[in-house]
């Protein structure tokens, strides 16, 4: 089927997902050295930068296939690596490309198995060996700079290092008993043996796919079956099953958290940290899960809506470990979690010498996400990104609210079409973001709607981990000069944008970098990202996050300029507005601690490096409990633990005040809820000091009730305990 540009326009508006691309596939239910070149000309035909299999890509390739089963370097040898690099370095273009030769596959893997085997042997006594914990000796952690081990002596080193940062840290865990932690290590490992041996050929070559797709770009990638099924419960937000969230322990699969509303958490017969040992579909016998891989187990439990899962479960209890069997019909799941929400913060601020109330809107965008399926179905209401936010905004409109903040931090984007969608309900119809294709035709690509959801003031919080779709959105609010971008110095950095193809059953997809996007002004994000209007002060702007850090990223390039109207809502008001901000971090003592850890990490480039394998000593503190939330009207929101969102709203309401043309007072806007919450916090606290334990603690506070109590009575006036506080 041919590919044609129209099409590729369909795509773009579908965040790129195709349905047509089939390939015919000998044996329907494994990859063979057949799909394997398939897919390598699949992916050339469609690819933006690359249209053949190079020396380049070869050696990119083998680079990476190499680092895919040996990240840390602790299985090979220097001397496997240059002779995997003389042999096919510059060969597997043609060994793979013209003569349908997969030979290098086995060979690489052969030799890994081989060194697995031989590790496996020394780990065990690694793991039995006697410890000293009271050394100074230290664990290189630099992968990158680090070089393959050339001896027995240098790999086994390296071994009984791990194996002792693993025991070290293990161990504090286990109540700091080194036998337990052995026992889990040794466990461990003996999975990682049994998963080696249970490894096919057809895992080995999906592992090739995706060292031959990196190496065109970062983003390009083969999706085995079970990836493509994760893939699309996250850009519906549903999917058909018990509504649970599930991690590998020791071999035992266990319940990490339940979906609010899903069928496991309405069942009330599924607990977390309860350990799945056998499933059984309907009245069908229980199969055994334990040492069984994850997505195998997940592969069970998910099923039809209406169909009965049958867990057998070992919980902790009383009197032992009891087991339990918990029957759940599966239903659609709704990932509400991941769902648009808002909420209202309140702001005291002095307009004109008096105090004036103000209302922030906070809308928090995890992803920009859509429901295929529903929108191709027509349905009502189907599930969107924007649909959520304009209905969020309604909200927040019918509440009163003076300023609105758009949350897209760690929003790792979604589909290209929602973004555009979503960035239109702030300014309307005109263009928002401008592909280019392979063939270096440009398009531009339009809001439509005429109308819009909401025109008052808008801030955008970003960060590091704010990518793709997000990008697009912070461009165009900014390019508009619509909204003010806080946060981080720049986004992610990620400016293409993947074709997700279907191959036949049970071989997955192929993702495919086909088209990099530019911002309305004509720069592209790839690279650079979105710079913030207003930088706060963090920790991850030091760190090595954003695409300018992956091996083989696209380069960055600017085209023209889309004609579009500014705002004019950005520049007058950002130099004041960032002076205020800067003010008020100087002396907030959160910020201080962020900027000290900031200097701290800058400081001590070569700990970063390395960590410590000798003990530290710590002592025990009594875990906190914190107040009681009193900041919004929704208990799962927390604002006080967030500095980043509180210095925000506040640039919201001198915003607001200097779109108003008011005078702003020198006193900074004040977070009443917060007030409240760091007020309660500070009673309980001094209350907990008085005593020497929890005990003691807990009976200060009711002392403090009964002298309340005695006072009351004496004056006959009711006086709130400090404990009442709320």
């Amino acid at each position: 089927m041919p590919f044609s540009s129209s099409r590729f326009a369909r795509c773009l508006r579908s965040f790129c997902v195709v349905a047509g691309l089939m390939l015919v596939s000998t044996n329907a239910w494994a990859l063979t050295c057949s799909e394997v070149r398939q897919l390598t000309m699949l992916y050339f035909k469609m690819h933006f930068s690359f249209d053949k299999f190079s020396d380049e890509i070869s050696r990119r390739t083998l680079d990476n296939f190499i680092k895919a089963w040996d990240p840390g370097k602790l299985y090979f040898y220097q001397s496997d690596v240059d002779e995997f690099n003389k042999k096919y370095s510059v060969k597997l273009d043609d060994m793979i490309g013209r003569d349908l030769d997969c030979s290098a596959i086995d060979e690489v893997m052969n030799r890994y198995t081989q060194r697995f085997q031989e590790r496996t042997k020394f780990v065990q006594k690694a793991i039995a060996d006697k410890q000293d914990f009271t050394i100074e000796e230290y664990l290189n952690v630099d992968r990158k700079n680090m070089t393959y081990p050339k001896t027995v002596e240098e790999v086994n080193e390296r071994w009984r290092k791990h194996i002792k940062f693993q025991l070290l840290t293990l161990k504090t865990s286990v109540d700091n008993n080194l036998d337990k932690a052995r026992e889990k290590i040794k466990k461990r490992y003996e999975l990682q043996v049994k998963r080696q041996n249970d490894l096919t050929k057809d895992r080995v070559y999906g592992v090739f796919l995706n060292a031959f797709s990196t190496a065109l770009d970062p983003h390009s990638s083969y999706m085995p079956v079970e990836e493509l099924e994760d893939f699309r419960i996250r850009t519906r937000l549903s999917l058909e099953g018990i509504g649970a969230s599930l991690r590998s322990e020791d071999g035992f699969t266990m319940v990490a958290s339940l979906v609010k509303g899903g069928a496991a958490e309405k069942s009330g017969l599924l607990k977390i940290n309860d350990k799945i040992i056998a499933v059984a579909q309907d009245n069908g016998e229980p199969i055994d899960v334990i040492d069984m891989d994850l997505q195998d187990v997940v592969k069970k439990i998910r099923g039809t809506r209406g169909t009965t899962v049958k867990l057998t479960v070992m919980r902790d209890a009383t009197g032992g470990p009891a087991k339990v069997i918990v029957p759940i019909v599966r239903e659609k799941i709704q990932l509400v979690d991941q769902q648009a929400s808002s909420h209202v913060i309140d702001v005291d601020v002095s307009e004109d010498g008096k105090p004036k109330h103000m209302k922030v809107g906070l809308i928090t965008l995890p992803s920009f996400y859509i429901d295929f399926e529903g929108r191709q179905k027509r349905l009502k209401n189907y599930r969107s990104s924007s649909n959520d936010t304009r209905e969020q905004l309604k909200v927040l409109h019918d509440k009163g609210v003076d300023a609105v903040i758009l949350d897209l931090r760690s929003n790792g984007g979604g589909g290209l079409d929602e973004s555009i969608s979503t960035a239109g309900l702030f300014f309307g119809a005109g263009p928002v973001v401008q592909v280019k294709a392979s063939n270096s035709e440009t398009e531009t690509y339009f809001d439509p709607d005429e109308g819009t959801a909401y025109d008052g003031p808008l801030l955008v919080m970003i960060n590091r981990h704010s990518a793709s779709a997000s990008e697009i959105f912070a461009g165009a609010i900014q390019d508009y000069e619509r909204g003010i971008i806080v946060g981080d110095t720049h986004t992610f950095g990620k400016g293409t944008v993947q074709n997700l193809n279907d191959l036949a059953p049970k071989l997955g997809a192929v993702k495919v970098t086909v088209n990099q996007f530019y911002r309305a002004s004509g720069a592209s994000t790839q690279l650079k990202g979105v710079a913030s209007d207003i930088v706060l002060p963090s920790i991850v702007d030091e760190l090595e996050v954003g695409e300018k850090y992956y091996d083989y990223a696209l380069p960055f390039e600017a085209i023209k300029t889309a004609k579009y109207t500014k705002f004019n809502k950005i520049k007058p008001f950002v130099p004041e507005l960032k002076k205020r901000s800067d003010a008020r971090m100087a002396k907030d003592t959160d910020f201080t601690k962020i900027r000290d850890e900031i200097a701290k990490y800058r400081k001590n480039k070569e700990d970063r490096n390395r960590v410590s394998l000798k003990e530290k000593k710590e002592e025990k503190k009594d875990k906190e409990t914190d107040p009681e939330d009193a900041l919004n009207d929704s208990p799962e929101f927390n604002l006080k633990d967030d500095v980043y969102l509180q210095e925000t709203v506040r640039i919201a309401a001198d915003y607001v005040q200097m779109m108003g043309k008011k005078k702003l007072d020198i006193t900074a806007p004040v977070l009443p809820g917060l007030k409240l919450a760091e007020k309660d916090k500070k009673a309980k606290a001094d209350l907990a000091a008085k005593g020497k334990d929890k005990d003691a603690a807990k009976a200060g506070i009711e002392l403090g009730k009964d002298k309340e109590k005695k006072k009351d009575e004496a004056a006959a006036a009711p006086a709130p305990a400090p404990s009442a506080a709320k």
